[in-house]
């Protein structure tokens, strides 16, 4: 595995995944919420202010949404 490979996938690591209610889920990075997942026939990634980042058709492409911004916010998988 290359290092940025290790650096991207230690990131995803440390995101957690919380069931609010049945049709939330919460992302968060050390105790901290980061977005959420909400189910509204669609299921809608909200960042922690609030704002609507993503729309989808399954939880799954909502999540890696969510997970991949955290990454990308978190470490650029080519930097220090």
């Amino acid at each position: 595995m290359s290092p940025s490979t290790r650096s991207a996938h230690a990131d995803t690591e440390q995101i957690r995944w919380v069931v609010i209610d049945e049709w939330t889920w919460a992302a968060c990075i050390d105790g901290t919420t980061i977005g959420t997942v909400e189910r509204h026939g669609r299921y809608l990634v909200r960042l922690s202010d609030g704002a609507v980042f993503g729309s989808h058709t399954s939880l799954e492409s909502a999540k890696a949404q969510l997970e991949a911004w955290a990454r990308w916010q978190v470490r650029w998988p080519w930097g220090p």
